[in-house]
C-alpha cells in the first residue's frame, strides 16, 4: 500500500515505519533478507533513494543489518517492539535537491559581490581539500563545507548565508554519511576539487552564468554519485 504523504514525518521515516511494521507483522521474517530496493519501492509506492534512506534508518536503529554484497538482513532479537521511523535528520536526497534549488543561484548572485578576499578564501578552502585527500570523511566533508559557506557569505546577503549554512548542517548527519561511505561519495575527491576550481574560476572571472551552470553541475555530479546502487544498499547488482 502506497505511504500517504500527507505527514510531519520525513518521507524515508514513513517509509522506515511501515517496513518496520511489516517486519513486525511477519511478513518479512526474522533473521531473513528483505526484498531489493527496486522491489520495496513499487510495495511502498515511492522512489529508490527514499527506500535507500529508509534502509539505512532502520540500521541505525538496530533493526536490520546490511551485509556487503548479500542485502539486508532482519536481525532477529530486535523485531519485538522495534521502531524505524525514527527523525535522524533531512535525507540525503532531500538535502542535495534543496542544494540543487539554493547553491547554483548563490555561486551566480556572489560573482557581483565578491571581493579579492572573498577569492582567496574560497582557494584556501579549495587547497584545504587538497591537503585532505586521504583524510577522514569528516575531514574532507568539512573542507567542503568551508568551501561552499564561503561562497555564501561572499554574497553578503545575511539570509542566504543562514539558509546556505543550514543546509550543511544536515550533511553531517548519520544517514548522510553511511550513504557517503557506501557511494565512496569523499573517495571522490578527485572530481569534487575539479568542479570546486570550475567554480572558483567563474567567480574569478565573475561570470554569473558560468558560475551558475558549474555549481549545478558539481551538485548533479554528487547527486548522481549518491544515487549509485552498490551491492551492499540494493541487496543486488542494478538492473
Amino acid at each position: 500500500m502506497p505511504i500517504q504523504a500527507i505527514n510531519t514525518q520525513r518521507l524515508y521515516q514513513q517509509a522506515a515505519d511501515q517496513i518496520a511494521e511489516l517486519i513486525r507483522s511477519g511478513e518479512y521474517a526474522a533473521g531473513g533478507r528483505l526484498p531489493a530496493e527496486r522491489d520495496l519501492a513499487k510495495q511502498l509506492g515511492i522512489s529508490r533513494p527514499t527506500v535507500r534512506e529508509a534502509l539505512i534508518a532502520l540500521e541505525i536503529a538496530g533493526l536490520i543489518e546490511v551485509r556487503t554484497g548479500s542485502g539486508a538482513f532482519i536481525r532477529p532479537r530486535l523485531v519485538e517492539g522495534a521502531e524505524g521511523g525514527t527523525d535522524t535528520g533531512p535525507g540525503p536526497f532531500e538535502l542535495i535537491g534543496a542544494r540543487r534549488l539554493v547553491e547554483p543561484p548563490v555561486a551566480a548572485l556572489a560573482c557581483q559581490t565578491v571581493t579579492n578576499g572573498d577569492l582567496a578564501g574560497v582557494l584556501e578552502a579549495i587547497e584545504l581539500s587538497e591537503r585532505r585527500r586521504n583524510g577522514t570523511h569528516w575531514e574532507k566533508l568539512d573542507a567542503d563545507r568551508q568551501f561552499h559557506e564561503r561562497i555564501a557569505r561572499a554574497t553578503r546577503n545575511t539570509v542566504v548565508i543562514e539558509i546556505v549554512e543550514g543546509l550543511w548542517k544536515g550533511m553531517f548527519g548519520p544517514i548522510f554519511a553511511v550513504l557517503s561511505e557506501r557511494t565512496q561519495l569523499t573517495h571522490q575527491q578527485s572530481m569534487t576539487i575539479d568542479d570546486h576550481r570550475t567554480i572558483y574560476a567563474c567567480l574569478e572571472r565573475r561570470d554569473a552564468s558560468g558560475a551558475h551552470a558549474a555549481m549545478l553541475s558539481h551538485l548533479v555530479h554528487v547527486e548522481m554519485t549518491l544515487l549509485r546502487a552498490d551491492e551492499a544498499s540494493a541487496g543486488k547488482r542494478p538492473g
